[in-house]
């Protein structure tokens, strides 16, 4: 496949990158900061503005799949994520790829409800303005005609892959305790996602199997 990555500098970005290029498909990667992430064979590094629907829809024309994987550092730009999904939708819209995985986090939106009252006490504690912020960018990109998949993942680790499990939202009963997976593993399933028409326009929660 030929992908589009975006947060491909983030910890579960260069995995995803990583995977992807071990697998064999060719990655354009739109970043802020290209000297973190050099060019390659089979990588072309892109420098630009995620917010800039016009250069997002230039350096994603002829792409099969846009997967993003992108994240906040600080509470003050609690609003980046609806900002650069609406212009990721724009952008997909301009340009033909109708294929967009979003990265998104357990606890937001509906995937509360599926939460152990531990874990539910964990996550509102947390920074509410973000989870707030993912929401109001799914409900952008759920809005619109494109082929989305949007991917919970569940607390994540550093630790070495273990296999995942992956369930459609509206089949996931509640996770008990504080469910873990690896970094390695979501990955794994984003990349899966891109190019399985069994996720299309479906919200999933992907957990560690162990």
């Amino acid at each position: 496949m030929k992908l589009f990555v975006l947060g491909a500098t983030g910890h579960t970005g260069q995995v995803f990158v990583e995977q992807a290029l071990a697998a064999g498909h060719e990655l354009t990667a739109f970043v802020r900061s290209p000297d973190k992430l050099p060019s390659q064979a089979q990588l072309i590094v892109v420098p630009g503005d995620v917010l800039d629907a016009e250069a997002l829809s230039e350096a994603m024309r002829g792409k099969d799949a846009v997967v993003s994987m992108l994240g906040v550092r600080s509470l003050a730009t609690h609003e980046f994520i609806a900002k650069s999904t609406a212009a990721i939708v724009r952008a997909a819209e301009l340009s033909g790829t109708r294929r967009v995985v979003i990265m998104s986090a357990f606890g937001v939106g509906e995937t509360m409800d599926k939460a152990s009252r531990g874990m539910k006490f964990m996550l509102r504690s947390a920074a509410s303005s973000v989870q707030n912020d993912k929401e109001a960018g799914e409900r952008v990109l759920t809005a619109s005609e494109l082929d989305w998949t949007i991917v919970y993942a569940v607390i994540l680790t550093n630790g070495s892959a273990a296999g995942f499990r992956a369930v459609d939202l509206d089949e996931l009963d509640r996770l008990p305790g504080y469910p873990r997976i690896a970094r390695a593993d979501v990955a794994a399933f984003l990349l899966e996602a891109a190019g399985d028409p069994r996720w299309s326009r479906h919200k999933v929660v992907v957990t560690s199997k162990e």
